[in-house]
């Protein structure tokens, strides 16, 4: 086990009661915004009846991490697996790399905490903190490689292509950078709302081109080979009488499928787009943070007000609707041995049959909130980081 330089962080944004607090992003004249956990605290989803169950969940193992964790929705860890490894960082800016069973390889000390959480790719973990550091730590024995201050926090999880990485930051720049050394090749900046979801867009790259949305409601692409403008398109417009009703950041990561790249915006719109011209081929209102996931010709998505949607994503057509979920709040979603597999910051795991749209199972993990999006690792197992920094990993069984 290795451990760097002890590193502390910016104080966490909480959101209490209708207006909460707001903390100044320094050196960008930007305002950050983020969500800590409702009051009251998240309400399960009322039990199943015992013959609509056809899915349950076993726990293979379980591992407390040490270590500070808070459960944070919009802006919680993103636990990554690859290579038979887990990667996730903590509230104290602790990077863990684990094995396969939960049992902990080494650790890594990062300056600040990392809104997103690590990036693994080639052998190297990439990841961001919130005082704007930005490092790549060897997968294989936590030894720092390389690290760089940036001018703003990473808000987006950061994505590795061929010899360079880009992120977005929150201050509205997107970096291309050199995966050798950290070396800026370019910079794209739009202006930033003066509140935003303290969180950006995932990044997509095909061939020569890269797509991201930004806070200001827009989905952008851009020539990867310098950033150069493609084309732009509004997938929301702000309305409403004040900032935090005219918030509409595109916050999901764009989706590819064919000729077509499908964005959506915290509340509004779901859309798609010609991915060579931008030319708009469809729109239907839809709020949501959490990234669609599109299988075997479905687009399903998971809508900031709880309720789930199965969408054809050549018409935008809703082919159906779960509305027995709404009102809650999700930590994320996948798609895992044939299930729609969601988690709630109420602590629980529920599946949806992709075909049908109706719940077949739920259970609950942890009363302290599941605060990532489920990972799954294959052979219907996946892992869950508990509010508290209790990694789970569970299995479909028969009920």
């Amino acid at each position: 086990m290795r451990e760097g330089k002890a590193g502390g962080g910016l104080s966490a944004l909480r959101y209490a009661g209708a207006l909460g607090l707001l903390v100044a992003l320094g050196g960008c004249g930007v305002w950050n915004w983020a969500f800590g956990p409702s009051e009251p605290a998240p309400k399960p989803v009322q039990a199943m009846h015992t013959e609509q169950v056809t899915t349950d969940f076993a726990t293979n193992w379980q591992a407390r991490l040490y270590g500070d964790w808070r459960l944070q929705p919009y802006n919680a860890t993103e636990v990554r697996f690859v290579d038979d490894g887990i990667y996730l960082c903590d509230d104290a800016g602790r990077l863990f790399a684990l094995s396969a069973s939960g049992r902990q390889r080494w650790l890594y000390r990062l300056d600040g905490t990392s809104p997103r959480g690590p990036t693994v790719a080639n052998g190297v973990v990439y990841v961001g903190t919130d005082r704007g550091k930005l490092y790549a730590i060897s997968a294989q024995d936590g030894k720092k490689l390389w690290e760089v201050q940036l001018d703003a926090i990473p808000s987006s999880p950061i994505t590795v292509v061929d010899q360079r990485l880009f992120v977005q930051l929150a201050n509205g720049h997107l970096l291309a950078l050199d995966t050798s050394n950290g070396r800026v090749d370019w910079t794209f900046s739009l202006p930033q709302p003066s509140l935003l979801l303290r969180r950006s867009s995932g990044i997509v790259v095909h061939g020569q081109t890269l797509y991201s949305g930004f806070a200001d409601g827009k989905l952008v692409a851009l020539n990867v080979a310098n950033g150069a403008e493609l084309w732009h398109a509004t997938v929301a417009i702000p309305h409403g009488n004040n900032e935090l009703d005219r918030m509409v950041d595109v916050s999901a990561t764009p989706v590819l499928d064919g000729d077509r790249v499908i964005a959506i915006a915290y509340q509004g719109n779901i859309a798609a787009y010609n991915r060579h011209s931008g030319e708009e081929l469809w729109s239907q209102p839809l709020s949501a943070v959490i990234t669609p996931i599109l299988h075997d010709g479905t687009l399903f998505v998971a809508g900031s007000d709880g309720q789930v949607y199965a969408i054809d994503p050549q018409s935008g057509t809703v082919r159906w609707r779960n509305t027995r979920l709404k009102g809650q709040s999700f930590s994320g979603m996948t798609l895992c041995d044939g299930q729609l597999l969601l988690s709630n910051f109420a602590g629980q795991v529920i599946t949806v049959d992709p075909q049908t749209g109706h719940r077949t199972g739920q259970k609950m993990i942890s009363s302290s909130g599941i605060q990532a999006a489920p990972v799954c690792v294959g052979k219907g197992r996946f892992l869950v980081l508990s509010g508290v920094g209790t990694l789970y990993q569970l299995q479909f069984q028969k009920p």
